[in-house]
């Protein structure tokens, strides 16, 4: 563990930017006009604080460090080459990592990046981001932990503003699926790529929900951000960008339906178009070279795990070896299960674990009521909401994606968390506060 973290220095910027988030923080929920959603915001605030503590607590006291940690040391060595030379910090951030770049840019004085971080191009991006946040909290990690919890706090509590607004949730499950399912929290608060990863998804997910669902106007600010959620993703897991464009034009196809519910004709065909052209994009990107390149990578990672006596998590297998699309879909069921219900109860024995497996359980409960208490009616429900059409695709592209590619349970939690929100949304939809009192 990096001594540095824990000075006296770092502390003190850490609580600084504590009281500055808060502030900012009761700033902004002074402007929410609802009082039935405001209520939630500064709970989600510390609630996202407290998870992503807890998060670098472990990485830092239970685990001696880890990627969270490498993260930050990358991006503080990054500061330190600014300091030194600004343009090979210009250099730095505009270039994949190369042995060259590395020797050119790095010496005792920098100090060096984490080498496991650096030859990971995607890992190495996610320090570039870093150092921009690190530099204004001095390099101080648990500031910059409050910093990162701040952001997913106001991304996920605007998206649960816009989801109140559909009329289709109630009020305290949707808080709950947005702003506090547990395994989310700790895995997408904190320092590290999953929550870069989130918070893209949130921003642009709301984005969707203002202007083609609630046809409202774009500011300026959130175009940008717009762009700045797409570069990230693009540069951090691109599947997820993929796994969220696509149901979002699914769903947009599936608004424009509605314009036709005087014209059954028109309505069917159009919407067997959208749905020809969906199924025939999927086929070809099943026999594409991006999910010929899934397969290999899958099958270099599975060997790596197995074969390395370093990794002793718990881990599971899945037969991926025909990089077909025959045989990739005969591997997606297998997949979507286990990239959205593992790891069930008794297989969640860890401390960073716990959490999913509990969320899993409850996951099975809802399914099979959703199944089996008016099937008919969810389906037509699901149909007739464009969000709720966008929460399936999601929910089973982004667990096949993470079923199919992980091998650790560990590995496998991070890179689901983002689908568990939606998972819940569409399981809960038409759930009203009475039946909630009820039960």
């Amino acid at each position: 563990m990096n001594q540095d973290h824990l000075s006296v220095a770092n502390i003190v910027s850490a609580l600084l930017w504590l009281v500055l988030l808060l502030v900012l923080a009761n700033f902004r929920k002074n402007k929410v006009q609802s009082k039935e959603t405001r209520k939630y915001f500064m709970l989600n605030f510390w609630y996202k604080i407290f998870m992503s503590s807890i998060f670098a607590a472990v990485y830092l006291f239970y685990f001696g460090g880890g990627d969270t940690t490498a993260y930050w040391d990358g991006g503080v060595v990054l500061n330190n080459v600014m300091f030194e030379d600004f343009g090979h910090y210009i250099e730095s951030l505009l270039n994949p990592p190369s042995e060259e770049l590395r020797s050119l840019h790095f010496n005792r004085e920098t100090g060096y990046p984490p080498g496991w971080i650096y030859r990971e191009e995607e890992a190495w991006f996610v320090c570039k981001v870093v150092s921009i946040i690190s530099l204004f909290t001095f390099k101080s990690y648990f500031a910059g932990t409050f910093v990162f919890s701040y952001f997913i706090s106001v991304a996920s509590f605007t998206l649960l503003e816009r989801i109140i607004r559909l009329n289709i949730h109630s009020t305290r499950l949707a808080a709950f699926a947005v702003l506090f399912v547990p395994s989310v929290a700790f895995w997408c608060a904190g320092v590290s790529k999953d929550t870069i990863t989130f918070w893209s998804v949130l921003v642009l997910i709301g984005a969707f929900l203002k202007v083609v669902v609630l046809k409202e106007k774009m500011k300026f600010t959130q175009v940008i951000l717009i762009f700045v959620a797409i570069f990230l993703l693009y540069h951090t897991r691109i599947f997820i960008l993929a796994a969220t464009i696509a149901p979002l034009v699914m769903a947009y196809g599936a608004r424009i339906t509605k314009k036709y519910e005087r014209s059954p004709i028109a309505k069917f065909t159009l919407r067997f178009f959208l749905i020809g052209i969906s199924f025939s994009a999927f086929i070809g990107f099943l026999g594409s070279g991006v999910a010929l390149d899934l397969v290999q990578e899958a099958q270099i990672v599975q060997e790596d795990f197995q074969n390395n006596p370093t990794y002793t998590g718990k881990r599971y297998e899945i037969d991926n070896t025909d990089p077909t699309p025959v045989g990739l879909l005969s591997a997606m069921p297998l997949s979507i299960f286990y990239g959205i219900f593992k790891p069930l109860p008794y297989e969640a024995l860890s401390p960073t674990l716990l959490f999913n497996g509990l969320e899993s359980l409850l996951l099975i409960v809802l399914s099979f009521a959703f199944l089996f208490r008016g099937f008919r009616n969810n389906v037509t429900m699901v149909v007739d909401q464009e969000f709720l059409i966008f929460c399936l695709i999601f929910v089973l592209f982004v667990g096949f994606m993470a079923g199919f590619s992980s091998v650790l349970f560990g590995v496998l939690v991070r890179i689901r968390a983002p689908l568990l929100p939606f998972f819940f949304l569409l399981l809960t939809a038409r759930i009203n506060d009475k039946q909630i009192a009820n039960k």
